[in-house]
């Protein structure tokens, strides 16, 4: 009751009805003034709701797009640039070889003719026949070496101009790619730079979802499936984009999403199932978990485990963002593939309905 307005009215009662005293009117005036202001002030601001809280978050997401955009074309134009050199060098050892047996032949026809004589032997065997038939048969099989003299003389020199073809665009690629790695780099560090910006505000945001979901549902905890029964599989700030197939090192073809995230993000399970950690040298530490709805997920390149094996239920921590096996050096990333009895399928449009 210390409102000015309040206190202003229980002054002005200075008069009494009969049998009423001053300090009732002057509570009354003051209860009724308090809920008038009550009306008047402005509601407590309503929580976020879960719609909101996640479009804050697509809205964070979408704010590393263009970084990541440009992460990719330039992993993609390397990753191109590699394997032409590889398909080069291939076909320049081929070609190397090819060449040296063709040069060997071809050495060994000319010091045969040197040492039988040459043309004039050659005329001498065609002339020395005694029969017409002898004499066609004879002119055949001169012309037969002739001709196969001269293929080889042609394989010769279209090997040799090949060779020389692919080995100045292997030159011509390998100054390409040089330029290409400092390329990368830098948009690497750009995104990984955006990315770290936003960690603390998508974060922030991320409890507040897990918060709400514990409350309304609690019991299915605080990171339920989403509509296709999976969970995300990383609980941090991320980028990531359709790759499915890029070219990608040795002449393979990516067969997942590689979901960029700041080293150490959380990583979770997909599904209830069994999870088995282990390492290999393309993978780094990896996570192979075979989920109880029959799908296989395979997670790679991760900086650590937070499990060593067993059941693990959805939703659960299994171990952080990093960058082994081959990735090393490069941006830290969750390499994800995924698919019914381990035989993989393209994971954007499921990753996309998970969130």
């Amino acid at each position: 009751m210390s409102h000015p307005i309040v206190r202003a009215l229980a002054g002005s009662v200075t008069g009494r009805r009969p049998g009423v005293g001053t300090a009732p009117v002057r509570l009354a005036l003051a209860l009724l003034v308090c809920l008038s202001l009550g009306a008047l002030s402005p509601a407590p601001a309503a929580a976020a709701t879960l719609v909101q809280l996640r479009a804050q978050l697509e809205t964070i997401r979408k704010d590393a797009s263009p970084a990541g955009d440009a992460f990719e074309k330039a992993t993609t134009e390397l990753e191109d640039t590699q394997y032409r050199i590889k398909l080069t060098d291939a076909r320049i050892k081929a070609q190397t070889k090819k060449l040296s047996t063709a040069e060997t032949r071809l050495g060994d026809r000319a010091d045969a003719m040197y040492r039988q004589g040459g043309e004039d032997s050659m005329v001498s065997f065609v002339l020395g026949s005694t029969t017409w038939d002898d004499f066609v048969t004879r002119l055949d099989y001169v012309t037969l070496i002739a001709s196969s003299d001269a293929a080889l003389v042609d394989e010769v020199k279209t090997t040799r101009a090949g060779l020389q073809k692919d080995r100045v665009r292997f030159v011509a690629d390998a100054k390409v790619q040089a330029k290409q790695v400092a390329v990368l780099k830098t948009r690497k560090d750009v995104l990984e730079a955006r990315l770290a910006s936003k960690r603390a505000e998508y974060d922030r945001v991320l409890g507040q979802i897990a918060a709400q979901m514990a409350t309304e549902n609690p019991g299915q905890g605080s990171y339920p499936p989403g509509p296709n029964g999976m969970v995300f599989p990383v609980r941090g700030v991320h980028f990531y984009s359709n790759t499915w197939g890029a070219p990608r090192s040795g002449g393979r073809h990516h067969m997942g999403t590689d979901l960029m995230s700041p080293k150490g993000t959380p990583v979770v399970a997909v599904s209830s199932g069994s999870a088995n950690p282990h390492f290999n040298g393309l993978g780094g530490k990896s996570i192979t978990l075979k989920g109880d709805n029959g799908w296989t997920y395979y997670y790679a390149h991760l900086n650590g485990y937070a499990i060593k094996g067993g059941h693990v239920k959805a939703g659960q921590l299994i171990g952080y963002v990093g960058n082994t096996g081959n990735a090393a050096g490069g941006a830290n990333h969750l390499h994800f593939q995924m698919g019914p009895g381990g035989r993989w399928v393209n994971p954007y449009s499921y990753l996309r309905s998970m969130e």
